[in-house]
């Protein structure tokens, strides 16, 4: 025994510069990364970010960077919370993925099957809604109908449904509409709120105990939220438009939107479908519905290699399935690596993303 422990004790320090090498060149490696990030906070071109970089389910960067309200001299904390705007839809087209595969209800479904009332084109079918191939283009017709002019889920996507499509059936056009509508089908199927069910079928199973439905200022994790900053193009910056104190501009959850979250749940939910619908020993997805969902079914913005599967961004060569938010969000997996990447600030659509996205890139390709 003391034999076998003493051999133990020594290959244990001899072990140790090794580690410590590993350490190190994990964080040469991304150094141009955080270079890169604190450069244009620096330069205000970024107000706030951060990020999260897993490989074999282990983290291997993970840092905050600038302020969680600049106003205030607040500096962003890892482990916030934000509010993940469109990063919302992979959830959803989860939990339709989850009720066909239960038997619950067919990817073939035509939509009048639940909408009755629809005005759109009757061709359209539930694997239409996911891949963003329905022909609804996502604008505000006839006076109206944004997300924001309605008090419930419900009336939202009725109101929507009465009115006719201006897109191409069958050509890819982004819009909310059809995740508010996929939401009103899990809805109906499962006799359950839109919340309820993916909180029991996603957020309970994957142990997301930092992802919530719904923010008021009275939130217990309120001091975790960051505000929010727009870019003014005239002057050239970030302006602030929303902070902590006040209510979001939306009054209710819905299948396009709506979730708050940490980067370390995002990465959870992404780590399952990396894993081909699996989390510790449970089975969320089928394996094959995973393989399906995670094929180029429309291609976009004239890009061969490049368009929506269902519930998600697909590029090919390599594979890399991701999504990304109007708040500034955006995360992406890449199954030949099994790595994640969470990109989290709170700057909206602004000029400077891709000073990150390169630095990466150039990390994780070679070039």
């Amino acid at each position: 025994m003391k034999k076998s422990f003493y051999f133990f004790s020594v290959l244990l320090i001899l072990s140790i510069p090794f580690l410590v090498k590993t350490a190190d060149r994990q964080i040469t490696k991304f150094q141009p990364v955080e270079k890169a990030v604190e450069s244009i906070v620096k330069n205000g071109q970024l107000v706030g970010a951060e990020i999260l970089i897993i490989e074999n389910n282990k983290p291997l960067f993970h840092k905050s960077f600038g302020w969680a309200d600049r106003e205030q001299k607040k500096e962003l904390k890892k482990n916030s919370i934000w509010n993940v705007a469109s990063m919302t839809k992979p959830f959803t087209a989860t939990a339709i993925l989850m009720l066909a595969d239960d038997g619950k209800l067919s990817l073939d479904d035509p939509l009048t099957k639940y909408l009755p009332g629809y005005k759109g084109n009757s061709k359209v079918l539930i694997r239409h809604l996911l891949a963003m191939s329905s022909g609804d283009d996502g604008k505000y017709r006839n006076g109206g109908y944004s997300v924001l002019d309605f008090d419930n889920h419900n009336d939202w996507i009725m109101d929507w449904a009465k009115q006719k499509n201006t897109g191409t059936f069958g050509k890819f056009a982004y819009s909310g509409f059809n995740y508010g509508a996929l939401g009103i089908i899990i809805e109906k199927v499962s006799n359950q709120s839109l919340e309820s069910f993916i909180q029991e079928r996603i957020v309970k199973p994957l142990s997301l105990t930092e992802t919530f439905f719904k923010y008021t200022p009275d939130v217990q994790w309120k001091n975790r939220v960051p505000a929010r900053y727009q870019w003014n193009e005239k002057d050239n910056r970030f302006d602030q438009w929303w902070t902590a104190e006040e209510y979001p501009a939306w009054k209710f959850y819905n299948g396009s939107m709506g979730l708050w979250m940490t980067a370390k749940d995002y990465a959870t939910f992404m780590q399952m479908w990396l894993n081909n619908g699996m989390h510790n020993n449970i089975r969320l997805l089928k394996e094959s519905t995973v393989r399906e969902a995670l094929k180029i079914h429309v291609n976009a913005y004239g890009e061969k290699d490049f368009g929506h599967g269902l519930g998600w961004f697909i590029e090919d060569n390599p594979l890399t399935f991701r999504y990304g938010g109007g708040s500034g969000v955006y995360a992406k997996a890449i199954p030949s690596k099994n790595t994640i990447i969470i990109y989290m600030n709170h700057c909206g659509i602004n000029p400077y993303r891709r000073v990150f996205e390169d630095a990466l890139d150039s990390i994780l390709f070679n070039h």
